[in-house]
């Protein structure tokens, strides 16, 4: 499998998804159903930097999944350059963006990080992940980050955001990020897998 998922012992891992799924608020995401990012697809000065990069940036193995999933924190979650604070479920819809940074993973999975503002006031910050499959299905059973398998419980400690750069957007200098891959209903040889990926600054695409 080529995602690097998180190893550890199984009573570890018992006790990862009870503090992943233990944060009061329901971030279940179907990779189906998506949670698409309209205000940074709709962009006038971003929104072609987010179409184009998905499609110039080709998955090693796999495939991108089909659909985005969007999280987002409020407008105080930005101290010194770095995001941290509790992901909520969706894409922020109210204002415009206006500042865009973008990370990449080893595994070519992207992630970019809209800037909502309205009238001046920032609103808040829409995470959004374009994911790369990992890998191919195994008799039948589909990779731990594919289409078929929803992914919810976004967490991350630190999202580190650069703005000093020469690419027309900003870069995401470090995000050590956490998902989960939901068992595949009525599949009893899927399970849930948490998946580590970090994002670094790759330089301009």
């Amino acid at each position: 499998m080529n995602k690097f998922l998180l190893k550890s012992s199984m009573s570890s891992l018992i006790i990862g998804l009870l503090v992943l799924s233990g944060c009061g608020k329901n971030n279940y995401v179907s990779n189906v159903a998506g949670s698409s990012n309209q205000l940074l697809a709709s962009s006038q000065n971003f929104g072609s930097v987010y179409t184009s990069l998905k499609n110039k940036i080709t998955c090693p193995s796999g495939y991108r999944l089909a659909n985005d999933i969007s999280y987002t924190l409020n407008g105080s979650a930005l101290s010194q350059s770095t995001l941290s604070g509790s992901f909520s479920q969706g894409a922020l819809t109210n204002g415009s963006v206006s500042e865009l940074y973008v990370g990449m993973s080893s595994f070519r999975d992207l992630m970019f990080v809209s800037k909502i503002t309205n009238n001046g006031s920032v609103v808040g910050y829409t995470v959004t992940l374009s994911y790369c499959s990992s890998g191919s299905s195994y008799n039948g059973i589909p990779p731990v980050i594919s289409n078929e398998r929803s992914l919810s419980n976004f967490q991350s400690s630190n999202i580190v955001l650069n703005s000093n750069t020469s690419c027309g957007y900003g870069l995401i200098a470090y995000a050590n990020t956490y998902i989960v891959s939901n068992a595949i209903p009525n599949n009893y040889y899927t399970y849930p897998t948490p998946v580590q990926t970090l994002f670094t600054n790759q330089g301009c695409f």
